[in-house]
Formats: structure tokens, C-alpha cells, sequence
């Protein structure tokens, strides 16, 4: 099923190329290191899902239980197929979503340049020559770290802020 799903949203199996000199020198030479994200980002996702499905799904369901509580049943019965579809199709999309996310993110490396190829319905790339970076900053809070993640931020020379 996931390699239909993969199929649908032509999801690119390979990660994104960086043109590279022949000359090219540096410690990673003229070879491109392809990377994924961490298993962790996948499960630090994961998570936030479970706790928005626990409050959102949690909140439609007392709605719908004090419907039928109220004395309201024959209108918690004719909603119920409405409140079963309000709560686990979007359950179904977000999760599939998150695993699209996931696997549609990729990060390219070489002596000269990164490259940071994201997106499922619309594909986002992003080329940082090493040359522009000004500032290199690594976060990694209490849950990146159970998650043994960090946050990188790359400053770049002359990069735009907004729009």
C-alpha cells in the first residue's frame, strides 16, 4: 500500500544531485554524501501526533458522548457515522502525511555546498554554498535529546527573511 501511496504523490526515490567540479576539494572531496533524516525526527513527529489525536479526537468525542448523554439519542446515532468520519479520516491523512514528510525530506552534502530537498505536493530545494554560511547554530532541548536529535540552523550572507 505504501509504495502505491509513493506512487500517487510520486514521491523521488533517489536524493536530489549537486553539481560538483572535477577539481573539487575539501574534506568530502568531489563525492556527495546523501543523508536522511533521523529515525528520531520520524518518532518526534510521531509523537506530536499522538498527543493532537488525543486532544482533538479526545474533545469530539466527549461532544458526541454528551449528545448522547443528553437525553439526544437518536441525534448521537444519526451523527455518529458523521463523528466516526470526523475523527479517523483525519487521523488516516495525518498520519500518512507525516510519513510522506519524512520521506520526501533529504539532505545532500558536498565539498562545496549542501543541499536540503523537501515537500510532497510542491517540492522545496534549498543550495547553501559553505561560502555564504555566517552562523552555524545547534539546539537540542530535553525532548530532542530523548529523541537523540538537534536542531541545526545555517545562517547564510545575504539571505532573505521573509516572503
Amino acid at each position: 500500500m505504501w509504495g502505491v501511496l509513493a506512487g500517487l504523490f510520486r514521491v523521488p526515490r533517489e536524493a536530489p544531485d549537486l553539481p560538483v567540479d572535477s577539481g573539487e576539494s575539501g574534506d568530502l572531496g568531489a563525492e556527495l554524501r546523501r543523508l536522511r533524516p533521523s529515525h528520531g525526527w520520524l518518532r518526534l513527529l510521531k509523537l506530536k501526533f499522538w498527543i493532537a489525536l488525543a486532544a482533538i479526537d479526545g474533545g469530539l468525542l466527549v461532544v458526541w458522548l454528551a449528545i448522547l448523554g443528553g437525553g439526544h439519542r437518536t441525534a448521537a446515532l444519526v451523527t455518529a457515522p458523521l463523528f466516526f468520519v470526523a475523527i479517523v479520516l483525519p487521523d488516516i491523512v495525518a498520519y500518512v502525511a507525516i510519513h510522506l514528510r519524512y520521506d520526501t525530506t533529504w539532505y545532500v552534502l558536498s565539498g562545496r555546498s549542501m543541499r536540503l530537498r523537501r515537500g510532497v505536493m510542491s517540492v522545496h530545494e534549498t543550495t547553501i554554498t559553505f561560502e555564504n554560511i555566517q552562523n552555524v547554530t545547534v539546539r537540542q532541548g530535553p525532548l530532542l535529546r530523548w529523541f537523540g536529535i538537534s536542531d541545526l540552523q545555517v545562517e547564510t550572507a545575504g539571505g532573505g527573511g521573509g516572503g
